[in-house]
This record gives structure tokens, sequence and C-alpha cells, in this order.
């Protein structure tokens, strides 16, 4: 009986073991649908499914690369300038008697500034006024006596140049005079003055400075491979810290010659200073219309990728990722230029460069 009972036992016991495994089997191991095969034995063609192989794609958003109409604005920095400016200083050496103007006055072409003594020069010009009289008179007789032949020739013409010298020498004495009145060589404001009353200017003295504010020059710099474009005539639009306006002011020259050192070449645009808050020497943001109106191809800023070689961006050509070199224009604060590599139509990738791989397979969810 004994014997019985122990055959029966270790009979009972696989039998067991195999029903449990059974049940442990078809509760926690999958089949075929998103399962393993039949005896619960992963293949390797499971493994791979599993570690997400070849088979496996990576969502990404995409841009449709299209032409669009650009005012292509190049933006840059730049400084006002004074159309006129002048140093004003004295030619002549003379003692100040009188200033006729006051520290960023407003004045006008051919105002009197500042007068120097000119004393001496005036009692030198009427010594030679009455010198004048009685040579012109002098001059008078020996031409009548010349034509009666009572004086000879030679006599006449030394009477005649001592005439003519001391009328030059008016002329000259007259010119002097003028030259002590310092005044305004244009429409403009007056700086600060340099001088005070009564005190000795020597020649090439400096009084103040002298600025044509109403009509100003705005100078910046661009890029050389705009050089091609039509720029004389082209506007540029700018604006200044601490003032909300925006201004306007026209390309009339170019610089005929490159900066070698930063490859750009200089431009000068009209500014009129219509409500007088313009000051020459202002720094200012310019934003110049280059080409307006161009059909061009941009994209965003976030699917362009920066590297030692330039620019590149990652496109998706037959259902896989792959990298394409170009070359960027002009950029604003969402959309970048592209100049060449780039065709209307071309799927671009704008998220998840940082996992993408040459080749790779990628699945677009939205554009």
């Amino acid at each position: 009986m004994k014997t019985a009972q122990k055959y029966l036992l270790y009979i009972s016991i696989p039998l067991i073991l195999i029903v449990a495994f059974l049940i442990y089997n078809s509760l926690f191991r999958k089949t075929d649908n998103g399962s393993f095969p039949e005896g619960g034995i992963k293949t390797k063609k499971d493994n791979n499914r599993e570690r997400g192989g070849g088979a496996k794609s990576l969502p990404v958003s995409v841009y449709i690369a299209d032409y669009y109409q650009s005012e292509d604005g190049l933006m840059r920095t730049g400084t006002l300038v004074a159309r006129e400016r002048v140093e004003m200083a004295s030619e002549l050496s003379g003692r100040v008697v009188s200033i006729n103007f006051k520290d960023g006055q407003f004045v006008k072409k051919g105002d009197v500034l500042v007068r120097l003594n000119d004393d001496e020069l005036q009692a030198q010009l009427r010594r030679a006024e009455y010198q004048y009289t009685l040579l012109e008179e002098k001059l008078g007789r020996q031409k009548i006596l010349l034509s009666k032949e009572a004086v000879s020739r030679e006599d006449y013409d030394q009477v005649s140049t001592e005439f003519n010298v001391l009328k030059q020498d008016i002329e000259q004495l007259k010119i002097k005079i003028e030259k002590m009145k310092i005044t305004a060589p244009f429409d403009g404001v007056i700086g600060f003055r340099s001088i005070s009353l009564g005190a000795m200017l020597m020649q090439n003295s400096k009084i103040a400075t002298i600025v044509d504010a109403a009509n100003l020059i705005l100078e910046f710099s661009i890029p050389e491979k705009y050089i091609t474009s039509n720029i004389v005539g082209t506007k540029a639009d700018f604006t200044l810290e601490g003032i909300s306006k925006t201004y306007s002011a026209l390309v009339y020259a170019i610089d005929p010659e490159i900066d070698v050192k930063t490859r750009t070449v200089m431009l000068r645009a009209r500014v009129y200073n219509t409500d007088g808050l313009l000051k020459p020497g202002r720094f200012v943001k310019v934003m110049l219309n280059t080409k307006g109106g161009a059909l061009k191809i941009f994209l965003p800023n976030q699917a362009v990728v920066p590297n030692v070689k330039g620019r590149s961006v990652w496109m998706v050509r037959n259902g896989k990722a792959e990298m394409i070199s170009i070359q960027t224009g002009t950029r604003t604060a969402d959309m970048m230029e592209v100049l060449s590599g780039v065709e209307k139509g071309d799927t671009i990738i704008t998220t998840g460069l940082m996992q993408l791989r040459e080749g790779i397979t990628v699945t677009p969810t939205n554009i």
C-alpha cells in the first residue's frame, strides 16, 4: 500500500507542475496578436520588435516650403550726422568787441556772430581813400597833358600805376575789415562759444561750432552681397531709443569702396528733421528695404541648424530624414530667408531635431 502511494505521488507532482505552467502561460504571456509564439519562447524577431528596431518611426512636425512676398528688410545700425557742420574760427587776429549769439541759438546765413576790433584797419582805409582822391585828380591832369604832349608817356604811366596800386590796397583793406566780422555760413544751430568778450583772438582760434540740424544724413553700412541691388533711391526706415516714432530716409549715395575688414559698404540717406527731435550723432536702428515685393522662400527659425560649415535643415525625403546644407539671407523675429538648398514644396522638419539621424524613418504628425 505504501509503495502504491509513493508511485502515485511521483506521477502527480510532474502533472501538477505541467498544469501550473500552462495556467501561468495563459494568464501572463501573450500570443501572436502582440504576442510570443506558442510555447512562450521569444524569437530574435520579437526581441527586435520590443527594442524598437528598424521599423520604428519618429513622429515630427514639418513645414512645407513655399514662396512668400517679402519686404526684404535688412536690419542694421547707423548714425545721424549733420549735412553741414563747421567749426568757425577767426581768419585774422584781433580783440573781441561784440558777441551776438547765445549758446544753442538758431542763426541765419549772413548773421554777424562776432566782431573784432578793426579801428586800425579803418584808419588805414580812410588814409588810403584820401590818397586815392588826390591820385585820381592827378591822373586826370596827366591825361590832359599827355593829349597835348606836355608830359611824356612814361610820366603818365607812372601816375597811372600808382593810382591802380592804391585802388587795390583799398580793396584789400575792405576785405580785411569784412573779415573782422565773423558771420554764419548757413542756417543752423550754433553750439557753445569758446571765446569771451574782450579776449584776444589769434588767427584760426576756434569760436563755436554751427550745424545744420534741419537737414541730416543717416550713415549706415550693409553687407557687400547687397551691392548688386538697386540701393540708391531705396527708402530706409529707422527708430531711436526713447522715441516711439518711426522716421524715413531716402538713400542718395553709396560709397565706391568696400571696407575690406568688415566686407561692408557705407550708405548715406537724406533725413529731414521736421519735428526737431533728431540730433546729429544719435545712434539709430535701420530697416532697409532692398528688394520690396520679391518672392522668396522663408523657413521657421527653429528649423535651421547651425554647424561648423554654415547652416542646415532636416528634410523629409521618401519618408526618411536627410540633412541639407543651405545658404541663408535676412532674418526676422520668426523666419529665416533661404537663398539656396531648399525649393518650393520641400518638407522641412521643425521639431525633434536632436533625435534625428541620417536615414531615420520619420512620420509627419502636423504641418
